[in-house]
């Protein structure tokens, strides 16, 4: 049986104090504006690292080694979490999203984990398109203008996400919502901050 998998932060501490007021108040404003809008609860809220897709549950154990192989190398970091945007654009959004710092060690272990994943052979490729880590919080059913609704919020920070673990996530379908179950937690036990240069993962 295959799960939808995929590697991420959990940023429910501390957002879900910090980006509730915000929250609220974007979800009044888009009632008012009567658009049809899901939004992710505030305790599933991650920002992903690596989407790994469908994998036969066998494979589990396998990307839990991984995982702990890279942890091992990095020490926990923090990372800002700030302003608001959509995708693809805030004039045509069909995702809405908080910002997160795009930090070099985040970077990095993203492309270690997806070297040592490659060389498992459990996933093909790393992935193509440019990292932009971000946090998702709603989605629209069909494309919208939100500049005016996103617009006081800005530039707003929302302080920041400590990151001394890393969650394999199942991505599943509840009826019209999409939950995200953690499967495997893995603690950053490195020492300090790790460039690429300096990472060095033994066979």
């Amino acid at each position: 049986m295959k799960k939808r998998l995929f590697f991420a932060l959990n940023a429910t501490d501390p957002l879900k104090t910090t980006f509730l007021p915000t929250y609220k108040k974007l979800k009044i404003n888009a009632d008012q504006r009567e658009l049809a809008m899901k939004w992710v609860p505030l305790d599933n809220l991650h920002a992903t690292i690596t989407f790994i897709g469908p994998t036969e549950e066998e494979n589990i154990p396998l990307l839990a080694a991984a995982l702990e192989k890279v942890c091992a190398n990095f020490a926990p970091f923090d990372l800002k979490i700030e302003d608001v945007s959509a995708f693809s654009n805030e004039h045509d959004a069909r995702v809405l999203w908080l910002g997160v710092q795009n930090k070099r060690c985040l970077n990095t272990f993203k492309n270690i984990l997806e070297q040592e994943l490659i060389e498992q052979k459990l996933i093909a490729h790393a992935e193509e398109r440019d990292y932009v880590p971000h946090i998702t919080f709603a989605r629209l059913r069909n494309p919208k203008s939100v500049k005016d609704m996103l617009s006081p919020f800005k530039r707003k920070s929302f302080g920041k996400i400590h990151v001394s673990e890393i969650v394999l996530y199942e991505s599943q379908v509840q009826g019209n919502y999409t939950v995200y179950k953690p499967l495997i937690r893995c603690k950053l036990t490195g020492e300090v901050e790790k460039t690429s240069e300096e990472v060095f993962l033994a066979p």
